[in-house]
């Protein structure tokens, strides 16, 4: 099922090079990031930038250029090319990037590694550090996701079992399915679990359960047929997901016992309203989007509270594509 590394490999995740569109003042020596911030990085509205926030007294600094996604973690912060594909390395100092490796299908990163899903998603790939290069580490898959509990991926096809990464090359468990085609909104790894919102039933049921090993998961949400469940998140901070109904659409929180969810934030019939996004050790973010002003468009972006439905305003506008540290 997994291959190992080829020629065609080797071309595909590069050396790194720097790359003027994503280095407005050249790339500089690496820097350590200051993870004990558990900051939010987030794209500029028309993906002209790439921005840091740097807490509520302090505001947002442009760190470099124009970029299509981003991703950030404990491995570090990383954005690519929107020509290219390329993928970048932030040195720690605003206009400082590297490039470290060439397009890709997906990039994850979790639990201290960047990972990446090779074009046609041919290979599971990992990035080894500054100067090392890529590993390929499995074979074709549907799509990576990965968090503090490590990289889980589905493999092709219509089935999509879920694998999880044993850290080794070539070493993967099958921890179960779901039994049908499962988006990149379907499954979500956790601080401690891998979690996953199986297909509706016959009947319109759908179960979200989770995973911390062996060969069992346990259901954590049993919802009915006029609920639609989607974009699942999770990390150190917690787990999330939307849930919606005949009646409304909410962003529930999980409490930690099975059924047991709370509401965080509403979006309207229109599709408008605040998006939960992504997650640091310690924090919550999200975008409120304005469908009316382009689909998808954001107008703010905002930190939780951790309590009920309050939220923050910490800048805004951006592209609702954000990412912060694990």
């Amino acid at each position: 099922m997994f291959y190992k590394r080829s020629a065609a490999v080797a071309a595909a995740f590069v050396t790194a090079v720097v790359f003027p569109a994503l280095t407005a003042a050249g790339a500089s020596a690496r820097v350590a990031i200051p993870w004990t911030d558990q900051t939010v990085f987030a794209i500029g509205p028309t993906g002209d930038y790439v921005a840091e926030w740097m807490g509520l007294s302090q505001g947002w600094t442009i760190i470099g250029g124009p970029a299509s996604e981003i991703y950030a973690g404990s491995a570090g912060v990383f954005a690519t090319n929107p020509t290219t594909g390329d993928v970048f390395e932030y040195n720690g100092t605003p206009g400082g990037w590297t490039e470290i490796g060439g397009p890709g299908a997906q990039f994850a990163e979790g639990g201290g590694h960047l990972y990446g899903l090779g074009p046609n998603d041919g290979y599971v790939a990992e990035w080894n550090g500054p100067g090392q290069g890529w590993s390929v580490i499995g074979g074709p898959a549907a799509n990576i996701y990965a968090g503090p509990y490590g990289l889980v991926d589905t493999a092709p096809g219509s089935n999509g079992d879920i694998r999880r990464y044993n850290g080794t090359p070539n070493s993967w468990t099958d921890i179960g399915g779901p039994e049908g085609f499962a988006t990149l909104n379907d499954i979500a790894v956790g601080s401690s679990a891998v979690y996953r919102i199986n297909p509706a039933t016959a009947a319109g049921v759908t179960v979200v359960d989770k995973w911390t090993g062996g060969t069992a998961w346990t259901p954590i949400l049993t919802a009915g047929s006029t609920h639609h469940l989607g974009s699942l998140i999770a990390g150190n901070d917690g787990v999330y997901l939307d849930d919606v109904t005949t009646t409304g659409d909410e962003y529930l929180k999980y409490n930690g016992t099975p059924n047991s969810w709370s509401p965080i934030a509403e979006i309207d019939y229109y599709g408008d309203g605040l998006y939960p996004m992504v997650e640091s050790g310690t924090s919550l973010y999200g975008a409120t989007l304005d469908n009316s002003a382009g689909d998808g468009a954001s107008t703010d972006v905002e930190i939780y509270s951790g309590s009920g439905s309050s939220w923050t305003v910490i800048g805004g506008p951006a592209n609702p594509n954000m990412a912060a540290g694990d």
